[in-house]
């Protein structure tokens, strides 16, 4: 199994991602927020990162920009549910940008263990 990172400002969608991932397996580290994501991938390189678009401070598009530009090689799922904006159009721009699989929320188990399986099937 994989070790995810779930980068999320939102207390409840972090719970419930690492909730099914864990059931099926995968180890799971959370991040409240950009700065934080980015600093515990740095620190424990996790082979894939879910990372929610819209949050306070550095986003999830600037999230995954840093990403891209340091390690290109981490697949990366976008996760919104729109936070005022077309969710749509922030989860194209964020496969603009380099994310892997998109996610709408709310999401359910099958959508975020497909997701991660097929970016584990990415990364090797």
């Amino acid at each position: 199994m994989a070790h995810v990172l779930v980068i999320d400002d939102d207390e409840d969608h972090r719970t419930l991602a690492r909730e099914i991932l864990e059931r099926d397996g995968h180890m799971v580290e959370v991040a409240v927020d950009g700065n934080d994501g980015l600093r515990r991938f740095g620190r424990k390189r996790p082979d894939v990162v879910l990372t929610d678009i819209h949050m306070p401070g550095l986003d999830g598009h600037a999230v995954i920009e840093a990403l891209k530009v340091l390690h290109a090689e981490v697949p990366i799922i976008a996760v919104s549910g729109g936070g005022g904006r077309d969710k749509d159009e922030l989860l194209l721009e964020a496969m603009r940008l380099g994310a892997v699989e998109v996610i709408t929320k709310p999401f359910d188990f099958r959508q975020l263990l497909g997701a991660v399986q097929r970016a584990v099937i990415l990364r090797r």
